[in-house]
């Protein structure tokens, strides 16, 4: 169309034109020639239309309507429109100039707006929208079919309403994609937990098809080709479980972990599985402490709850049988202390057996019967004690106190012996020290001579003074003769008095102290 096509129509001065006379028989014959002539150019038209022109016409092209395109067609029929708009330029050519930047504004504000439609519409086609959100986006894609329509007949600025609707409804639609990714993650996570492999493996595609950046998301997809494996362990727990093999069914499922440690169903089985092995393993070594308990094993019995102990540390079983072993031990202790104790007295072990007394009743200071028996046993171990003194040490009887207590102590054994009669190793220490007691207790005369220049003294004895010779009564022993004299080193000579010596020692100072 021109540029003039708008133009109003003007009127034109219509003026007639004279006409010459003609002949009729000239007239007739020039209007019978136009009929042939106009005759034979229809006939060639009618031709052509009928047989030529249906060769060399091309297709025919369907029209689209809003309904029947699609969502790439209908914003792609705007780039067309937009083309088509460069071609009715020419019809706004009778607008002032004003008019027409204000068309051309408007123009180019639809075809921004429709840029940016198109690129959300990519990016969600892309991340296949249709999927999660395939309603709200035909519906935004309709409103934009609508505003192609306003600007196929250049009405721009309701094009752009519509273009504009359109890309809010799509960036709403692309705000929401955060919110579906996290719904089908929940839901692949609860298919992965419940080791639903139907489920998870589409969700696991869906996802990395709308969310391909997202770490969690590919975290969860790698993890779905392990649920057959892991549905396969907690199966195979289960059964083992079933026949109490705990330490197996948790071997089990450790090892599901392995494959997938973030499985949270693994790590509750193993929680559980882990619990309960350790209560078979503490009612195991609870049996067999109660085991050995009976049979008076006692350490093996300690061993036995002690491990118990340690695998329920909250429980007070292991506490309470730990007490009766202790009783046990402390029972077990007493017979075997009174038992040796009652072998010991027959033995005349008396210091053993006040040993054997003494520590029964430090486990059990009420036993009467120990108590009784160290009563008896502590004056007998004394008794041999004394006797044993006695023949093993004769000499220390010399002293008068050693002597006298020797003497009480032979007494004390004569009357034990009279009152029991039956201790055969106390009758022969007490023959023996009563031997040794009435040798000792006889004098006997011993003669001590010298130089009557030295001083003569028999210790804790008697001071004999300057002798040439001299008898003195002593009792069987060894005493210590002390010779002194001025200007000449002392002498000191050991004297043993014994029925079976002469009993005679000669003692003087000799050596002469150098000044």
């Amino acid at each position: 169309m021109s540029e003039d096509s708008n133009d109003k129509l003007r009127p034109a001065t219509f003026e007639p034109r004279s006409e010459a006379p003609v002949d009729e028989g000239v007239q007739a014959q020039e209007r019978f020639t136009g009929v042939w002539l106009i005759g034979g150019v229809g006939v060639v038209l009618l031709a052509l239309v009928v047989f030529v022109l249906p060769m060399v016409a091309p297709e025919p092209v369907a029209t689209e309507t809003a309904a029947s395109r699609t969502p790439e067609s209908a914003l792609n029929s705007a780039a067309d429109a937009g083309r088509s708009g460069a071609s009715s330029e020419a019809s706004t050519s009778d607008l002032s100039p004003f008019a027409e930047a204000q068309f051309a504004k408007e123009r180019r504000s639809a075809q921004d707006a429709l840029q940016a439609l198109l690129e959300i519409q990519s990016r969600l086609e892309t991340l296949a929208v249709n999927e999660w959100a395939g309603d709200a986006f035909t519906a935004a894609i309709a409103t934009a079919v609508e505003g192609d329509t306003y600007y196929r007949d250049r009405n721009f600025s309701e094009a752009e309403a519509r273009y504009l609707d359109a890309l809010d409804a799509l960036t709403a639609i692309e705000i929401r994609l955060p919110d579906e990714v996290s719904k089908r993650l929940s839901k692949l996570l609860d298919a992965i937990e419940s080791t639903d492999y139907t489920v998870a493996n589409p969700l696991a595609e869906e996802l990395l098809t709308i969310a391909p950046d997202r770490s969690d998301v590919f975290d969860a997809s790698q993890r779905v080709p392990l649920i057959p494996e892991v549905a396969d362990s907690i199966e195979a727990a289960a059964l083992l479980a079933a026949e109490t093999a705990f330490a197996s069914a948790l071997q089990a499922i450790r090892d599901a972990r392995a494959l997938d440690p973030a499985h949270q169903r693994l790590i509750a089985l193993e929680s559980g599985y882990a619990d309960a092995l350790n209560n078979q393993q503490f009612q195991n070594a609870m049996t067999l402490g109660f085991s050995a308990l009976e049979a008076k094993e006692y350490d093996a019995a300690r061993r036995a709850f002690e491990t118990a102990q340690a695998r329920k540390p909250g429980d007070n079983s292991p506490s309470i049988a730990i007490a009766q072993v202790e009783d046990g031990e402390i029972i077990s202790a007493l017979n075997r202390l009174l038992t040796s104790a009652t072998q010991l007295e027959k033995n005349e072990q008396w210091e053993d057996v006040v040993t054997a007394y003494a520590d029964a009743l430090a486990l059990d200071p009420s036993l009467v019967q120990a108590s009784e028996g160290l009563a008896k046993a502590k004056p007998m171990a004394s008794l041999f004690s004394q006797l044993s003194a006695i023949v093993d040490n004769p000499p220390r009887l010399v002293g008068a106190n050693a002597l006298s207590e020797a003497q009480i102590s032979v007494k004390a054994a004569e009357e034990v012996v009279e009152t029991t009669g039956k201790m055969p190793k106390l009758q022969v220490l007490l023959e023996r020290a009563t031997a040794i007691v009435r040798v000792a207790s006889a004098p006997l005369p011993v003669t001590i001579s010298s130089d009557a220049l030295t001083e003569i003294t028999i210790k804790r004895v008697a001071r004999l003074g300057r002798i040439s010779s001299r008898v003195v009564s002593l009792r069987p022993g060894q005493y210590q003769v002390l010779g002194s004299r001025n200007g000449y080193r002392d002498v000191l000579v050991t004297l043993n008095v014994n029925t079976e010596s002469s009993n005679q020692i000669d003692v003087r100072c000799e050596e002469p102290i150098n000044r």
